[in-house]
Parts: structure tokens; sequence; C-alpha cells
């Protein structure tokens, strides 16, 4: 009988040490996906405020002078939202199978 309270006594210890293992782990996914989330909606906030820029600012889509040409315009949104869709790649889980 000792044989096999000792062979239960280390299961339990195996089985609340892989639990607390888990837990450690999950938690830490879990602060990671939050940062990434946090870190993508400042990024959109940023795309966001030089979409809608006041005229005249330094950040505007116009152009400090007022001549950029809408062309140039739409380039500038292309190049932040290819900014913006790398970083979502970057962020995305990566499936190992």
């Amino acid at each position: 009988m000792t044989d096999e309270n000792g062979g239960s006594g280390s299961l339990l210890i195996s089985a609340l040490t892989g639990a607390a293992i888990g837990a450690a782990g999950l938690s830490w996914w879990l602060l990671a996906r939050a940062e990434r989330r946090q870190t993508l909606s400042q990024r959109i906030r940023q795309l966001g405020s030089i979409a809608s820029a006041e005229p005249g600012s330094s950040t505007s889509l116009q152009g400090q002078n007022g001549s950029e040409s809408l062309e140039e315009r739409v380039h500038k949104l292309n190049l932040a939202i290819e900014d913006v869709r790398r970083q979502l790649e970057d962020f995305s889980p990566e499936v190992n199978g």
C-alpha cells in the first residue's frame, strides 16, 4: 500500500506542477496578446489622425504647402495601410502543425 500512495502522491504533484506551468504560460500569452492589441490600436489611431489632419498642419495629407495632388495623398495613405498590414501579419499567431 505504501507504493500505491507514493505513486498517487507523485501523480498529484505532477498534475499540480503541470497546471501551474500551464497557467503561467496562458498568463504570459494573454499579456503578450494584450500588448499587441494595444500597439495595433495605437497604430490605427495614428493612421486615423494622419487621415483626418487639419489642413496646414505638419502632418496634413495636403502637405505643408497645400499643393500635394490627390495621387500623392492616396499614395501616402496606401503606404500607411501597408505598414499597418505588415504589423498585423507580425501579430498574427504562428500556426505550427
